[in-house]
């Protein structure tokens, strides 16, 4: 979250402390921004996305990047 490495367990707290941050009328144009190594597991990808299902941040953007060598 903001380049930086957590667990499912902190996206809980960091997207709420995030619309906490927005205005009234912004809070419902929040979208998450998932950026990930093309070499990353799927399974990892799935557990994030259940999580911001869960905290109800429904707008989500994918991108991949290739890892650095």
């Amino acid at each position: 979250m903001n380049d930086s490495f957590r667990t499912t367990d902190d996206i809980r707290d960091f997207i709420a402390a995030e619309r906490d941050a927005l205005s009234e009328a912004d809070r419902q144009l929040m979208t998450v921004s998932i950026r990930a190594d093309q070499d990353v597991r799927m399974g990892i990808v799935t557990d994030v996305k259940q999580e911001l299902r869960r905290c109800s941040a429904l707008k989500i953007m994918y991108s991949a990047r290739k890892p650095a060598k």
